[in-house]
């Protein structure tokens, strides 16, 4: 069986806070129709990494980021390139669940309404295919119009993923969506990424190990701000080609 084409590839990519070089000279890719998950100890530069995929650090002033992101050929950081249609293209999930305080309909539609759908059968089309795909529209049908807060913390984050899927991004990038989740919605959330990565390709920021091994097809470990490994997960836990890969995988740091 061929290899899976490279959906996003990213080359020679460095970020500076304005201080420091918090990555250098990363370069990978994330295989389409897959789940990459990034891995490493803490301040190792793997959110930094993921923040970069849609242009976050756009949004810090002292922020330096070089090198090229590619989305199907397209560097993403060219200057005629909208930053805006970059994080429709990618959408990201934070770590902790973030909904709007309105309904859980009007979250779902936030990013539609502003994109410029404004049909009021269309809006409830694309919210249900959102909430399903989410694996959460049977949870919340008979009170789409409640507030969005009066949901579990799992649901919340499903919510978000929602409000992420509800613009068809290509790409989905999740930081630690699950760290702050009971086990019961941890498991709910890794199902859902394992079902989402037949439609499009998913990069997960995770510091648990055997979320990585559940959940991910590739694995991109991190450290001290480089790239130290990237690859297949059975092979990078199994048989990993470098020692400070081999170290962190099997518990003696991090």
């Amino acid at each position: 069986m061929s290899a899976p084409s490279a959906k996003l590839v990213v080359e020679q990519l460095a970020v500076s806070d304005g201080q420091r070089e918090v990555v250098r000279d990363v370069s990978f890719s994330l295989p389409e129709r897959s789940v990459t998950a990034l891995i490493g100890p803490s301040g190792c530069g793997k959110r930094t990494v993921l923040r970069a995929l849609n242009r976050m650090h756009d949004e810090v002033p002292e922020a330096r980021v070089s090198g090229r992101v590619l989305l199907e050929g397209e560097d993403l950081y060219a200057p005629d390139v909208d930053a805006v249609e970059v994080r429709r293209l990618i959408g990201m999930v934070f770590q902790k669940p973030n909904p709007f305080p309105k309904s859980i309909f009007e979250n779902v539609a936030f990013g539609l309404r502003v994109g410029g759908l404004r049909g009021k059968a269309a809006l409830a089309e694309r919210v249900e295919e959102a909430l399903r795909h989410a694996a959460l529209f049977d949870e919340v049908k008979d009170r789409l119009g409640h507030s969005a807060l009066e949901l579990s913390g799992g649901q919340q984050q499903r919510l978000c993923i929602a409000r992420a899927l509800a613009v068809r991004p290509e790409v989905l990038l999740l930081d630690e969506p699950t760290s702050a989740l009971d086990p019961i919605a941890t498991e709910a959330i890794e199902g859902l990424v394992g079902r989402l990565r037949d439609d499009m390709t998913l990069a997960i920021v995770t510091h648990s190990m055997a979320q990585a091994r559940r959940v991910a097809d590739h694995v991109a470990f991190f450290y001290l701000g480089d790239l130290v490994e990237h690859g297949p997960t059975e092979r990078v836990f199994e048989h990993p080609a470098d020692e400070r890969t081999a170290a962190y995988v099997k518990g003696r740091f991090g």
